[in-house]
């Protein structure tokens, strides 16, 4: 068919399908005996790809034999030899990539509890030393590595085992403070290079902060004791224990527990919509972004979700690059530009968080996550829900009102979530893109002054009750209302 495209024609099409008969055959049988459906691509190297060579080129060899002694070829172009050996061989080596990818996402799913808390880490120099460390901490999910640093230019924005180089060993501590303002701290920095390699102005920045701990490859034991189980791995762990709902939180969710399994299609229903609508919107701001501001066009910041979970929130970059410097890093005020102004006064910056609802972290409307650093050592019932874009804090105020008229206004929402609240919430959040954040202390105070509804005591143990008795609880009833 690729050679031919008269290959339904009555007169070519017996002749074609005998051909492709006798390559099917001889196919399988070589398949079957070779061991080339044991080969697991999971990095592609000179000995797969020669095992890929061979099965395609003798599929392709034994086909065009067995086909010319019995049809001299009669009506099969010549090249269709040579189009079976490359169709052949890139099934293979596709089959084999995709079997090599399926296997590491069953990996990565059964480790993904080992690997959530582990600590962060940034690698200095980009070679063979630091390639391998990468491939064994992934391995073994002992770490996170988040990016490399090399002190060469041209290596810039160069990938290696999937983490990019994104500057150099003196950008260090500048680095680290842009890691810690999107939430992640760095816990570990790991050289790859030779200590004889390393610039004063890099040892001025490894020896700036006592509390980071710096391990080099060079020396003989390094990779073992950071893949050790040793006492900050323990107080990582500890330091991410999961929330867990207080009883007053479980009463309030179940007294609307219905409109809470619903709120989840309604969002991802509107979000899909929104996405769709929104890409000429969403083009014209990246565009922008990456013209006025800079790359990445999309930045993360790690928030504090539902039950306490951290995840990646995701918006436009507002923000110009921190600077080359080597000191203090600037005010974010000295950083924003008037495009990135404009993004945060429309709130255009906000539209990936899409994405965020789409994948189950986020939802339209509820209390707008925190980064760890500004969640409160009281977080009340707040983290009981899914965080949202917009909420009736952010439609009465927004940052124009305290941390504690927030926490108070995002109570009294979890506690009277409906879907009318929610419409009424969309619809101020359209006037506010229009007026802008203006504070309603009259409506703020109003609802400070009257709360959220207190459960009730004897509701609350009735709850509790039900709760610990759980199936067995509905199958009596079921068998009551019968």
């Amino acid at each position: 068919m690729l050679r031919d495209t008269r290959f339904f024609e009555p007169e070519l099409i017996w002749q074609a399908s005998f051909f492709c008969g006798i390559a099917f055959v001889i196919g399988i049988s070589v398949l079957l005996t070779s061991n080339i459906c044991n080969i697991i691509l999971l990095n592609v190297s000179i000995p797969d790809l020669l095992s890929v060579f061979r099965c395609a080129f003798l599929t392709s060899a034994l086909t065009t034999i067995v086909a010319f002694s019995i049809t001299r070829l009669d009506g099969i172009p010549r090249s269709v030899p040579v189009l079976t050996f490359f169709v052949f061989g890139s099934l293979l080596l596709m089959s084999g990539l995709i079997r090599g990818r399926l296997k590491q996402r069953g990996e990565s799913k059964l480790q993904s509890a080992r690997s959530r808390d582990v600590e962060n880490i940034l690698v200095l120099g980009a070679n063979r030393a630091a390639s391998f460390y990468i491939r064994i901490i992934d391995t073994f999910s002992a770490g996170n590595v988040m990016a490399i640093l090399d002190a060469n230019p041209s290596l810039r924005n160069r990938i290696l085992n999937g983490r990019r180089v994104i500057g150099s060993p003196e950008e260090l501590l500048t680095i680290i403070h842009e890691y810690r303002i999107h939430g992640i701290e760095i816990r570990r920095i790991v050289v790859a290079a030779d200590r004889s390699e390393l610039s004063q102005a890099t040892w001025d920045c490894l020896k700036s902060d006592a509390s980071m701990e710096v391990e080099f490859l060079t020396e003989r034991g390094g990779i073992v004791q950071h893949m050790a189980d040793g006492p900050a791995a323990h107080t990582l762990r500890a330091a991410a224990l999961p929330f867990k709902n207080s009883a007053e939180a479980d009463f309030i969710l179940a007294q609307r527990r219905t409109y809470w399994k619903l709120k989840r299609t309604i969002d991802v229903s509107v979000a899909s919509i929104l996405l769709v609508i929104l890409i000429p919107v969403m083009v014209v701001v990246g565009l922008s972004v990456r013209l006025g501001i800079g790359s990445p066009v999309i930045f993360w910041q790690r928030r504090v979700g539902q039950s306490g979970a951290a995840f990646f929130l995701f918006k436009f970059r507002t923000l110009l690059a921190p600077g080359e410097g080597h000191g203090a890093p600037p005010d974010e005020q000295e950083r924003i530009s008037r495009l990135g102004c404009f993004l945060r006064r429309t709130r255009l910056d906000e539209i990936p968080q899409l994405l965020n609802v789409l994948r189950g972290e986020m939802s339209i409307i509820g209390p707008r996550p925190l980064l760890p650093i500004d969640q409160p050592p009281s977080v009340g019932i707040r983290l009981a829900v899914r965080p949202g874009i917009s909420g009736w804090a952010q439609v009465h105020g927004g940052n124009l009102i305290t941390p504690e008229e927030k926490s108070a206004l995002d109570e009294y929402y979890i506690h009277n979530a409906s879907f009318w609240l929610d419409v009424k919430i969309l619809a101020k959040t359209a006037k506010v893109l229009i007026t802008g954040d203006w504070a309603r202390l009259k409506l703020v105070e109003r609802t400070l002054r009257s709360g959220p509804a207190k459960p009730n005591l004897g509701s609350l143990a009735s709850l509790e009750t039900e709760l610990a008795l759980g199936p067995q609880r509905s199958r009596s009833r079921g068998r009551v209302k019968g």
